[in-house]
């Protein structure tokens, strides 16, 4: 029979892996987002300059972008006002919206 301090452990250490097993697949979570977010980036970066530009933005959207949400997109992204969006601010920027419209809400 087992002791009271030996199932106090065992339920401590029980906590603790699943307490790991969270934070793994939370890192897998954001690791996977980060690869998407780099993947949508390089759709984008047409020229491959490691940049994208408004003539990429509107390139890929074919012309379906209000003038407005194009302007408010590099407000939102192009933190050093360059008036190009690096990964790194795109990263920034992608991680901060929500993963669905319903997250929104």
């Amino acid at each position: 029979m087992a002791s009271a301090h030996g199932l106090m452990r065992g339920a401590a250490l029980l906590l603790l892996l699943l307490g790991c097993l969270a934070v793994s697949g939370a890192a897998a979570d954001a690791d996977d987002k980060i690869a998407e977010y780099k993947q949508d980036f390089m759709d984008f970066d047409l020229n491959k300059d490691d940049q994208i530009d408004v003539q990429e933005v509107r390139a890929q959207f074919k012309g379906d972008l209000d003038p407005k949400e194009l302007h408010q997109f590099f407000i939102d992204c192009d933190k050093d006002n360059s008036g190009t969006v690096t990964l790194k601010e795109y990263i920034d920027y992608a991680a901060t919206l929500p993963d669905s419209p319903e997250a929104a809400q």
